[in-house]
């Protein structure tokens, strides 16, 4: 266990050390943070929080002429009402909002203009992901531990943190959506192995949650579900177990909820936990397209 530690340590401090050596969070223009693809899974918290506008999003091009995130305010694009609709779905902007908050208190307390988008907005987005990419490393390591030896897993760690691509995702393009979804999916993991040594309603209420900030960042990532659904699963007959969950769900229908069946399968709250997070997105959906008929369409 030692071992594992200070290897994890190690690789910790040096991802942090590389950062601060080499602050991405302090260049200008498309060399900053806050630039591409990340000024617009971020857009979200600065319309909503500090200029109010969701709809029309009509503060983007002074920020896009002031901080220069892109070559044109391309985060989002305009519909047949005036609305404006994001390019991005919301997930990136649910985990980057404790780091928004920081930063928009430290541009409040100090010279900085609380604009979202002025340095200390920046840097705290950025050590931010960087915390959020050391603590899936963390899950990482408790999940390996469980299989391998103590210093199979600190080598492992090793060259998985300094000799993959992890490091870039990890350091200077830590914000993009990558290392968020690395810890994501090792939290994951670690819940339903937890999950199927002791079923509880808060372990599979965790399952839920994440399967559903993971699909709320890329909708795509809802096959994260296939972790806790067929773990542990070896065989065409644990297959076939696993799989007589549906006939559970329809004795729920019939006779109202079953605890019994979420002690059973990691399945039974995946649908409750995720709804207030797809909520999140249509609520988003619905201030940007007003239009019923508009819906429709894109949909």
């Amino acid at each position: 266990m030692k071992f594992s530690i200070s290897i994890f340590r190690f690789c910790a401090a040096a991802l942090l050390v590389v950062t601060l050596l080499f602050p991405r969070y302090t260049r200008p223009g498309t060399e900053a943070t806050l630039a591409w693809d990340v000024s617009g899974y971020y857009l979200y918290l600065p319309a909503t929080f500090i200029y109010h506008d969701l709809k029309r999003v009509a503060f983007l091009p002074e920020i896009i002429e002031k901080y220069q995130p892109s070559f044109s305010p391309d985060q989002a694009f305009p519909i047949e009402n005036g609305n404006q609709v994001m390019k991005y779905s919301a997930g990136m902007a649910v985990l980057y909002l404790p780091f928004f908050a920081a930063g928009h208190c430290i541009a409040k307390l100090t010279d900085y203009p609380a604009d979202g988008f002025s340095l200390p907005y920046q840097g705290a987005i950025h050590l931010g992901s960087v915390l959020a990419a050391i603590i899936g490393l963390w899950f990482l390591r408790k999940i390996l531990l469980r299989y391998f030896p103590d210093r199979t897993v600190g080598w492992t760690l090793l060259l998985i943190a300094l000799g993959t691509n992890f490091f870039n995702y990890a350091t200077f393009d830590a914000a993009n959506a990558h290392g968020w979804l690395f810890l994501l999916l090792a939290l994951l993991t670690h819940l339903s192995i937890r999950y199927h040594e002791l079923p509880t309603l808060r372990r599979a209420a965790g399952i839920g949650a994440v399967i559903g900030l993971a699909a709320l960042v890329r909708p795509t990532e809802v096959l994260f579900a296939i972790v806790p659904l067929l773990w542990g699963v070896g065989s065409l007959a644990a297959l076939r177990e696993r799989l007589l969950f549906q006939k559970q769900l329809d004795a729920r229908a019939a006779g109202g909820p079953c605890l019994g069946r979420h002690r059973q399968h990691p399945t039974g709250l995946l649908e409750v936990r995720q709804r207030p997070l797809v909520r999140v997105q249509l609520w988003r959906t619905r201030v940007q397209f007003p239009a019923p008929a508009l819906l429709g369409r894109v949909f």
